[in-house]
């Protein structure tokens, strides 16, 4: 069991062979759904970073951020769906009394992708199914 911090909240999350099956239950799809979203989402961000620089290699951080932004505003709502899914799942796996998805959704006040608390939710997941060190 790990502990994580979402807007100054703390939580237990764990992964297990039932994590799986929580998951399916509850949203009636399967993890790996969403391991490919939030796969596809982070593999975009880089990519357009990567061509922002070689195209432009004067460009700021900012200019970066601001066209990051603007680019991945049509996957933001299927990623953070993604996400707060399976930081759902984890957490109910570490204490079932965590309540329902919507009550969950509630406690988390914002949401930044590049929040610390994803990588950690999604390394302990992919982990636990995959055997590997992030996606």
């Amino acid at each position: 069991m790990k502990k994580i911090t979402i807007c100054d909240k703390e939580f237990d999350i764990d992964c297990n062979a039932l994590t799986n099956l929580q998951f399916r239950k509850k949203f009636n799809r399967g993890i790996f759904e969403d391991f490919s979203i939030i796969d596809n989402f982070l593999n975009l961000q880089v990519l357009v970073t990567a061509d922002l620089k070689k195209k432009n290699p004067e460009i700021t951080e900012l200019e970066i951020t601001r066209e990051i932004s603007r680019t991945m505003l049509n996957y933001i709502d299927e990623y953070i769906e993604a996400i707060t899914r399976v930081t759902y799942i984890c957490c109910y796996t570490a204490n079932s009394q965590i309540g329902e998805y919507e009550d969950f959704l509630k406690t988390i006040k914002r949401i930044n992708t590049n929040d610390k608390w994803i990588v950690e939710v999604t390394e302990l997941a992919v982990n636990c199914f995959c055997g590997q060190e992030g996606i």
